[in-house]
C-alpha cells in the first residue's frame, strides 16, 4: 500500500505561462529537492520549452537532470570549487559567492559558465554589495565574463531591490550582456525586480499536487476510551476512520492531521503514527477503501502549512517513504507513473 500523489504536469506548464505573461522576460524554475516534492527529473522534461533555465541547488541534481536528457541551461546554487571542473564538462552554470570561486575560475583553462551572486541582506551566500566594484574588476582583469548577476530577497524589501539595484547597474557598465535576476515567486509582482530574469517555484507548483490515501479500518469508539498511543481519551462515543499514512510518509506527528473522507474534513484523532492515523468521521457513511484526501484542492497545501506553523514549501517536499507519484495532463489526458 502507498500513498498516491498525483502530479498534474499542465497545471505547471499553465502557471508558468502565467509567469511569463506577467513579466514579459526570462523565467528559470526551481527544480531543487526533486522538483520541490513534484518529481525533478518529470517536471524538468515536461516543461523544458516553457522555461529559460532551471535552477538546482548541488551539483548532483544538475547532472541527474543531464543524465535524463535535459539540456537546458541550469544554475547550481551551491557548487564548491572543486566541482567546477564537473560543472563544466556537465554544461551546468555555477553560482560564484566568495573568493575561493574567483580563485579557481582563474586557475581554470576552461571554467564554467558562471553567475555572481551578492548578499543584498539574506546574510546567506553572496559578495558584499560593497565588494562589487573590486569582484568585476578582479574578472575583467583575468578575462573572465559573467553569464549573470542576481542576489536572493529575504522578502519584498525595497532596501534590499536598492542595494541591488546599484550593484546592477556597475555589472552592466562592465559587462553590458550580463543577465540580471533578484525576483522570485514573492516577488514577480514587484516591477521593479523583474529585471531580466524571474527564479519561480512556489508560483510555478501551485495548485500541482495532490496527495491521497485509503481508510484502512472503521471503528466505534465509546467515550472514555483510548484512541492510538498513550492516553488520548475521547470525550464522547465517536465513528473513527483509520488512515494509511503515518509520520514515515509525510504526515507529521508533531502537528494536527486532517484526512478528507466523502467530502468532509475529518481531524485526527490521538497521535500520528508511523503507518497510520485515526479520525474523527463524524455522521459520514465510511468504509474500509475509501478515499481519503491528505493534501489537495479540497485541503490546499497552505492550509496545511498554517495548521502546522510552517510553509507550503515544507509540505510539498514532505511526501516520503511509501509514495507512488503519478504525473497527468489535466487537458491532454495522458497519465504515466513516476
Amino acid at each position: 500500500m502507498e500513498l498516491l500523489v498525483r502530479v498534474n504536469l499542465g497545471k505547471i506548464r499553465r502557471n508558468l505561462r502565467a509567469v511569463r505573461t506577467l513579466t514579459c522576460g526570462k523565467v528559470l524554475l526551481m527544480v531543487k529537492a526533486d522538483g520541490y516534492g513534484h518529481g525533478m527529473t518529470e517536471v524538468a522534461r515536461a516543461v523544458e520549452d516553457e522555461v529559460d533555465m532551471f535552477g538546482v541547488a548541488v551539483t548532483e541534481e544538475g547532472r541527474k537532470l543531464r543524465e535524463c536528457g535535459v539540456t537546458a541551461p541550469v544554475l547550481v546554487a551551491v557548487c564548491p570549487p572543486e566541482e567546477y571542473g564537473e560543472a563544466a564538462a556537465l554544461g551546468l552554470t555555477v553560482a560564484v559567492s566568495d573568493d575561493c570561486g574567483l580563485r579557481k575560475l582563474a586557475e581554470m583553462t576552461a571554467p564554467p559558465e558562471f553567475h555572481l551572486k551578492f548578499d543584498t541582506g539574506m546574510h546567506r551566500l553572496g559578495f558584499a554589495p560593497e565588494r562589487a566594484d573590486g569582484v568585476l574588476y578582479f574578472l575583467r582583469e583575468r578575462g573572465l565574463v559573467p553569464a549573470g548577476c542576481y542576489s536572493h530577497f529575504r522578502e519584498p524589501c525595497a532596501e534590499q531591490l536598492e542595494v541591488f539595484s546599484d550593484i546592477a547597474a556597475r555589472a552592466r557598465q562592465v559587462f553590458p550582456d550580463v543577465l540580471l535576476h533578484i525576483a522570485s515567486s514573492g516577488t514577480v509582482g514587484y516591477p521593479a525586480a523583474r529585471f531580466d530574469m524571474v527564479r519561480v517555484g512556489h508560483a510555478a507548483y501551485g495548485g500541482a499536487m495532490s496527495v491521497e490515501s485509503r481508510v484502512v479500518a472503521v471503528r466505534h469508539v465509546k467515550a472514555g476510551e483510548c484512541v492510538g498511543y498513550g492516553h488520548f481519551t475521547l470525550g464522547k462515543d465517536s465513528d473513527i476512520a483509520v488512515v494509511f499514512g503515518g509520520y514515515y510518509d509525510g504526515v507529521r506527528r508533531g502537528s494536527p492531521a486532517v484526512a478528507v473522507i466523502g467530502g468532509r474534513r475529518c481531524p485526527s484523532l490521538g497521535s500520528v503514527c508511523m503507518d497510520m492515523f485515526a479520525v474523527d468521521v463524524g455522521d459520514t457513511v465510511c468504509s474500509v477503501g475509501d478515499r481519503a484526501i491528505l493534501m489537495g484542492k479540497e485541503l490546499p497545501a497552505s492550509e496545511i502549512a498554517a495548521m502546522r506553523g510552517t510553509v507550503d514549501y515544507d509540505v510539498m517536499t514532505g511526501w516520503t517513504g511509501r509514495v507512488k507519484r503519478v504525473y497527468y495532463d489535466d487537458q491532454a489526458g495522458s497519465e504515466t507513473e513516476g
